[in-house]
């Protein structure tokens, strides 16, 4: 979860958590870097294959089902969901994977689902198909932000304890020569649009600008002048990038900073009185899939608890479904027109109308955090 402890606090078993973490706090003791080689692992043979992409058609069915995969920290497990369109969701299966699976992503091209492992300092492959683990790739200390890369060919994974971004080839599953950005990472960000810039935001750190953006083919970081972000993400059209503030479970902000994504400079400073934003639905990480709808951006709200739908281009909040306490992630399903949120506390996965942007089921996951979906049909 994003953890209800402070980053510096020592927990049970010695264990240092950052709290979905907010910047300037003093680094942990990581200069080393240990650049790990991953397992190699054969991916097994498909019986189905997932859609990579929409259909222009609007009679054929993106998918046949919908498969939905949620991190449950306190079990050390993947769940996995499932629905044909139009039907509730079921729990088919739980996928062992290392300690503590977190934040998670989903190729573009629906071939591989990624969880980071935050307290095995593992990143796990499942394969959405035989909804199996097909490999557990070494990485450095507790792996948060993860995204793939627009083409699906390279996995991208920050720590919280460690000062490089692993650099993973979904090919072979190996690491390749990391991004060396010499201070620890909390979330990472990709906007299709700009395919080659990697965003993320810095954790215990006490530096300043924690807000940074590398080429991932110069390799140069480039700082935004901007103190406490949390999370940072693109609108639905790509045309901005939005942040939310703090990070801390008990410590809320209602403050969102706007960026401009080619100046890579503040724009404005907005808040949302009474709320505490957290997270949205990203590209490359949270689904195959996002609302047809661009004018709207939902976000998590840790003080309604609700999710909020906002009018990103008018600076509103113009809806707010009431959720369980600490909704963090959510995904989409285009063919049943359905949003599901996870909430921490209460274990839940909420599936949300879009039309009416009610609760229409929840299905229980234990500690649900990381949430991603993947489209399935039968082989042709």
């Amino acid at each position: 979860m994003e953890s209800v402890s402070r980053p510096g606090v020592l927990l049970a078993g010695a264990i240092l958590l950052a709290a979905c973490a907010r910047p300037g706090l003093a680094p942990a003791a990581s200069s080393e870097f240990p650049v790990p080689e991953a397992l190699a692992a054969a991916t097994p043979a498909a019986t189905t294959a997932p859609l990579a992409a929409p259909s222009a058609t609007p009679e054929i069915r993106l998918y046949e089902k919908l498969r939905v995969f949620v991190a449950s920290e306190s079990t050390d497990q993947v769940w996995v969901m499932e629905a044909a369109p139009g039907k509730e969701y079921t729990t088919i299966a739980k996928i062992p994977v290392g300690r503590m699976p977190h934040q998670m992503a989903v190729s573009p091209d629906g071939r591989f689902v990624a969880v980071n492992n935050r307290m095995a300092n593992t990143t796990s492959i499942i394969d959405p198909i035989s909804l199996k683990e097909i490999v557990r790739i070494p990485v450095g200390k507790q792996p948060h932000g993860i995204t793939f890369s627009a083409d699906s060919k390279t996995l991208y994974v920050g720590h919280e304890r460690d000062t490089y971004i692993a650099v993973i080839d979904t090919a072979t599953w190996t690491t390749q020569r990391p991004f060396m950005v010499m201070v620890p990472q909390h979330v990472l960000t990709i906007n299709p649009g700009h395919p080659n810039e990697l965003w993320f935001t810095l954790t215990n750190s006490s530096e300043g600008d924690v807000l940074r953006v590398v080429d991932t083919q110069t390799r140069e970081v480039t700082r935004i002048k901007v103190g406490d972000v949390h999370d940072a993400y693109f609108t639905p059209d790509g045309s901005e990038v939005w942040s939310s503030s703090s990070g801390f479970l008990d410590k809320p902000s209602d403050r969102m900073v706007i960026y401009d994504p080619d100046t890579k400079k503040v724009k404005q400073e907005i808040h949302f009185a009474g709320r505490y934003p957290f997270h949205t639905l990203k590209p490359m990480q949270d689904g195959m899939y996002r609302p047809e709808d661009t004018s709207i951006m939902v976000l998590s709200d840790h003080l309604g608890p609700s999710l909020l739908w906002v009018d990103w281009r008018e600076r509103h909040i113009v809806g707010e479904t009431k959720l369980g306490k600490q909704p963090f992630h959510s995904t989409y399903d285009p063919e049943g027109g359905r949003l599901l949120v996870t909430t921490n506390v209460d274990g839940m996965v909420n599936v949300i109308s879009m039309t009416t942007r009610q609760v229409i089921q929840q299905v229980p996951v234990t500690k649900a955090h990381g949430i991603v979906s993947v489209g399935i049909r039968a082989a042709q």
